[in-house]
This record gives C-alpha cells, sequence and structure tokens, in this order.
C-alpha cells in the first residue's frame, strides 16, 4: 500500500528564505527547521492544528526536482474550520481564490493562490472538541480531505488505484461522478504503529486538460518503506507504468520518483528512514 504522507510545497530557489517567511507571516505557521542538502534546501513548517508541510526549494539535477512548465491539477488540501473567513482573510491581503466547489459529501474547498502564485486548496470541516486557537488565516493543517484528483472516469481510475497503489474504495458513485478512496496514513503506520484512514476524492472531470501531463508545484506524497522501495519501483515497470529515474537513495536517507495515472495526473513518491 502507498500511504499518503504530506507533501512539499516546492519554491524556487531564490525566493526560498521569502517563501518561508511568508507563510510564517500570513499563514500563520511556524518553521521549526531549515536544512540544505544534496536536493536542495528545505524548510520544515509545523501546522497550528496538527501536522508538518515542508517548504521545498526546485534544485538539483533530477528530473524529479525540475520546474514545471504548466500547473497540473492535483490538489493538495489544506482545512479550515470557516472557509468564509478564511476567503475574508486572504482577500484582505490581496491573495485571491477560485470559485468555491462542493464535494459529494457537502464539504467546500476551493483553490488560492499563495505565495508566488502558488495554488494550495482549502477545504472546510466541521470543528468537533476543539477549542484551541489558531492563527487569523484559519489553515490549520490537514483534515478529512487529503487529495482531490480530476479523472474523466472515477470507476476505471478507482480500479487503477486501487491496482497499482493498493487504495481502497470507500464509496463510487458513477452518476454522480465520483469514487471516494482511502490509503493509510504514513505517520501513524511507520512511526506509531497505528492505523489511520486518509482520504482521496477522484472527482469527475469535464476539463479536458486533464488530458495532459500535471505536475504540480503543491505535491502530495504518498510513502513506501525503503525495504521494498526498489521492489514496488519495478513493479510499476512489469505493469506497464513508467516511473522517473529514482532521486537519492532510500537504503543511504531519502529517495523518490514520480509516475503518471491513466489522465496524466502526476503521482509523488518518497521513502525515508522512519526514526
Amino acid at each position: 500500500m502507498y500511504r499518503w504522507d504530506g507533501g512539499f510545497i516546492m519554491v524556487d530557489p531564490d525566493k526560498f528564505d521569502e517563501g518561508v517567511q511568508w507563510y510564517e507571516e500570513v499563514f500563520g505557521w511556524k518553521c521549526v527547521d531549515k536544512i540544505t542538502t544534496w536536493m536542495g534546501r528545505k524548510g520544515f513548517m509545523k501546522l497550528p492544528r496538527t501536522g508538518m508541510v515542508t517548504i521545498k526549494s526546485f534544485e538539483g539535477e533530477y528530473e524529479h526536482f525540475l520546474s514545471p512548465e504548466t500547473e497540473g491539477n492535483v490538489k493538495l488540501v489544506f482545512v479550515t474550520y470557516d472557509l468564509n473567513e478564511t476567503l475574508s482573510y486572504l482577500a484582505n491581503r490581496k491573495i485571491s481564490s477560485t470559485e468555491v466547489h462542493v464535494l459529494p459529501n457537502g464539504q467546500r474547498y476551493c483553490d488560492i493562490l499563495a505565495f508566488d502564485n502558488m495554488k494550495l486548496t482549502v477545504v472546510e470541516e466541521q470543528r468537533q472538541n476543539d477549542e484551541n486557537e489558531y492563527p487569523p488565516s484559519g489553515i490549520i493543517g490537514f483534515g478529512s480531505v487529503n487529495t482531490i484528483i480530476p479523472v474523466m472516469d472515477p470507476k476505471v481510475s478507482a480500479e487503477w488505484y486501487e491496482k497499482h497503489l493498493g487504495f481502497e474504495l470507500v464509496e463510487l458513485d458513477e452518476e454522480k461522478g465520483f469514487a471516494h478512496m482511502r490509503t493509510e496514513d504514513a505517520y501513524d503506520r511507520n512511526v506509531l504503529g497505528e492505523q489511520f484512514w486518509d482520504y482521496i476524492w477522484l472527482i469527475k472531470s469535464t476539463d479536458k486538460s486533464v488530458e495532459k501531463p500535471n505536475d504540480n508545484k503543491a505535491r502530495t506524497y504518498y510513502d513506501i518503506r525503503p525495504e521494498v522501495f526498489f521492489d514496488e519501483y519495478n513493479l510499476l515497470i512489469q505493469n506497464g507504468i513508467k516511473p522517473s529515474e529514482v532521486a537519492g537513495d532510500p537504503l543511504k536517507g531519502w529517495g523518490g520518483f514520480h509516475f503518471y495515472d491513466p489522465d496524466h495526473n502526476r503521482i509523488d513518491v518518497w521513502s525515508y528512514q522512519a526514526n
């Protein structure tokens, strides 16, 4: 099973420090550390409610870290308890957003253009037994919707994700045009030894741009363990899927690659030694 594990928010190398500062000041996220590695700079951002996301510079010679020429449609999703308040806060800071859409389960969401026109997705979920105070942006972390992926045929795509990534189907409605899927959370499984589910929506798209390769700057990553990394990589090839070259080596620290689903949506994979 490929387990959901957060992601990278990619920025240009000369804007790395500015980007980290922007997310701290505008979103209210906290940078707990910055490091420089063989694959570029990373800023580890602690999210206000729970979880961590990494600001990552476009650096290194690997295809996996190249900046895309066009922005894709796969959505890395963050949570707010009040979408209207969040959008009002962002509008006051000249941060634009798309029209609000509604998921099949009734949750509202939209895209926003964050630092350097970075497309992020914010979804509204109901507050439950949470009396903590959060930054004015209201963008508090990851939640009950982890990824939204546009597809041409939800049933066909759900079968593909079941076969190749091990996702489980929660609900399929061909008439309404969606497949609701789940996969384990990597941190809970790898570090805590527990099972917690993360959720992916495959939504029927009417936008023909889904036919083109979708390479996002805000990248959802799925985790596989180092001991099966190369076996899984080779299995993809045996099943007719062409992954990118491997960047790094998970047996020595970190390794990653990407490939595409039948609608050319990019799937990013990483692996590392769990503490």
